[in-house]
């Protein structure tokens, strides 16, 4: 006979159902309290002294009558889960945990969702929804692991290991009843335990005996329950008899038996199986007496579970020694297993019918075990479908939800770079526009020393020319005028060389008109330094359009040319002077040259007067070159740019 599924263990003994008083406050979850005073807080009290009928009667008025806080809400709806599964209404506490669910309290916190989650699981297995179940306990154990719950992470996982193995996929099985030993840690025996006895059965579907061995052994050492230490070494036996290693099994099953026994289905099973693999090993071993006594305690406890693996035992020992007897107890385990409404079991009993009838008659059941293999395919198929449904239907939201979550926290990501960025231009502009601002003040500061600078040093000059120059020129006039042998012819000609140098000390520093008549200013200077000593000539003057330059380049060609002019009415003797001007492109060339006596030597002494020249012309980006020959006189070539 196939070895009988054992119902988890964990399932029947569930810790947080041990006491009303433990529903009561929380199911041991925090207490978490309102601040909504128009609620009137539940009087837990009065549920004391009441049997689960009355506390579900008090729990629903309450309920119906009274604006109740969320925290009693979920306290009530709690204690009706509780009730309804003591009442064995598994339905009725589905419905409660729903309504859990909906509460604002349990939304927002892991715990609350959690703990109702798994509930749930359990409730939806009792009923044999094991895809609906698997649904929820996934659920609770993804909120299981934001509170770091490793037992409860433990159990869910130990649950959902024991219905992959129901649907046949023994690998994802394996994989979390380990996950389960890792997250409960040596904790929790029984659930440790439970996690080798799942390892143990899936071992045992894929015929890997000495695995199935091993593991049994493990959950034997490990659980400190009794009632799961005999149900283990039962199953074990049960693996030996697999590969028909006997001797091991009668002795496992042997020794239980001494030890007393409580719950009497265990005991009928224990020895039933004891029965039947001591009579596998030896066919004329007495077990007739031991099938028999087994089968009446299953009828007395009207376990139809255990009867049908009593009538298969039975039909087994009595094929070769009576069949009449052997197709009676085929029949009905036939029957058993219809009751139960266990098709692969039906199909068994028919293969053990057709053996023992005649052919005509065993056509009929031929039929019938056509049509329930048939069905048995169908629904198996619609089950596995419904399953890897909701697992697929299960992975693809949790994909959904991952990418959400990465979307969002890329997002946030770019919101925080964009928001550091602004920062970082904020930072780099408000930098910028200070450093701008400090340079624009030294900038500023800079150029009103210059101007002091600038101002002293023409007041310096000027002084200095009125001394040297005007001042001796001045003294000798006076001298000469004392003297009785001067002549009036010499003392006007140096009164007009005092009158042209006072000129020359009024062109270069006084005020320069500057902007759109500026050529005509510019003709000016150089009308005032031609004389009939000294001729000067403008050429193409017109092609640098001077009345189009800047302010600061009109100031500079003025400044330049009065200082040209003053040196040359000192120094050159020139008697020619021509000013030639020319445009390629985007850059203007002035050319000064005269026939005077140039410089001495051939080489160019840098005077105040020079030099302020050249200072000035660098400051406009232009250049300023001298040719000197002594015959010819001086070539001065002045560049600039528009």
């Amino acid at each position: 006979m196939k070895q009988v599924k054992i119902v988890p263990l964990f399932f029947l003994v569930i810790f947080f159902l041990s006491c009303k008083e433990e529903v009561l406050k929380n199911d041991g979850l925090p207490n978490q309290k309102t601040q909504e005073e128009k609620f009137v807080p539940v009087d837990f009290s009065q549920f004391k002294n009441l049997n689960n009928k009355e506390q579900l009667q008090l729990s629903k008025k309450i309920l119906n009558k009274r604006a109740i806080n969320s925290s009693d809400k979920y306290r009530l709806f709690n204690l009706n889960r509780f009730l309804y599964s003591k009442l064995n209404e598994p339905d009725s506490a589905i419905g409660a945990c729903k309504k859990m669910l909906n509460l604002e309290i349990t939304k927002e916190s892991d715990a609350y969702l959690g703990h109702v989650n798994f509930r749930l699981g359990l409730y939806f297995n009792q009923i044999n929804l094991r895809d609906s179940a698997f649904y929820y306990y996934n659920i609770a154990k993804k909120h299981f692991f934001k509170t770091k719950d490793s037992l409860q992470l433990g159990a869910s996982f130990l649950n959902i290991a024991y219905i992959e193995s129901n649907f046949g996929d023994y690998t994802k099985s394996d994989s979390s009843a380990v996950a389960s030993i890792k997250f409960i840690n040596g904790k929790k025996a029984t659930t440790t335990a439970s996690a080798y006895n799942i390892l143990a059965i899936n071992s045992k579907q894929r015929s890997i005996y000495q695995d199935a061995v091993n593991y049994y052994k493990k959950g034997i050492a490990i659980t400190t329950r009794k009632s799961s230490k005999i149900i283990y070494k039962n199953n074990l036996a049960n693996v030996y008899k697999e590969f028909k290693d006997y001797s091991k099994a009668i002795l496992i099953l042997e020794n239980l038996l001494k030890d007393s026994i409580v719950n009497l289905k265990t005991k009928a099973r224990v020895i039933d199986n004891l029965a039947y693999i001591k009579w596998l090993n030896n066919a004329n071993e007495p077990v007739e007496k031991d099938l028999l006594f087994a089968k009446s305690i299953r009828i007395q406890e009207k376990d139809t579970y255990g009867l049908a693996a009593s009538y298969t035992h039975l039909s087994d020992f009595f094929k070769e020694k009576d069949t009449e007897k052997a197709l009676l107890y085929a029949m009905k385990m036939y029957d058993a297993t219809k009751e139960l409404v266990n098709p692969k079991g039906q199909i068994e009993a028919i293969e053990k019918i057709t053996a023992l009838v005649t052919p005509l008659k065993a056509i009929k059941y031929y039929e019938e075990s056509i049509r329930l293999s048939d069905s048995l395919q169908k629904v198996e198929t619609n089950r596995q479908y419904k399953f890897a449904k909701i697992k697929y239907d299960y992975e693809e939201e949790e994909k959904k939800k991952l990418k959400f979550k990465t979307l969002a926290t890329e997002n946030k990501l770019i919101a925080e770079q964009e928001n550091n960025q602004k920062k970082n231009i904020l930072i780099i502009t408000v930098i910028l526009a200070s450093s701008l601002l400090f340079l624009l003040y030294r900038r500023k500061q800079q150029h009103k020393k210059q101007v002091l600078q600038e101002k002293y040093n023409t007041e310096t000059r000027i002084a200095k020319k009125l001394h040297d120059e005007l001042g001796n020129d001045i003294f000798k006039i006076l001298t000469k005028v004392q003297a009785s042998t001067y002549k009036p012819t010499d003392i006007i000609n140096d009164l007009d060389k005092i009158y042209l140098q006072t000129r020359a000390i009024s062109h270069e520093n006084d005020t320069i008109e500057t902007g759109g008549d500026f050529e005509n200013h510019f003709r000016e200077l150089v009308a005032s330094y031609n004389s009939d000593t000294c001729k000067i000539i403008l050429k193409d003057l017109a092609s640098i359009e001077l009345n189009k330059l800047d302010k600061e380049k009109q100031i500079v060609i003025y400044r330049v040319f009065n200082e040209f002019f003053v040196n040359m009415k000192k120094h050159s003797e020139a008697t020619l002077v021509v000013v030639a001007c020319k445009r390629i492109k985007n850059e203007y060339q002035i050319i000064y040259s005269d026939n005077g006596v140039g410089f001495k030597e051939n080489k160019i002494i840098y005077k105040n007067g020079l030099k302020n020249t050249k200072i000035r012309i660098k400051n406009m980006n232009g250049t300023l070159n001298f040719e000197n020959n002594p015959i010819r006189g001086i070539k001065i070539i002045f560049n600039f740019k528009n």
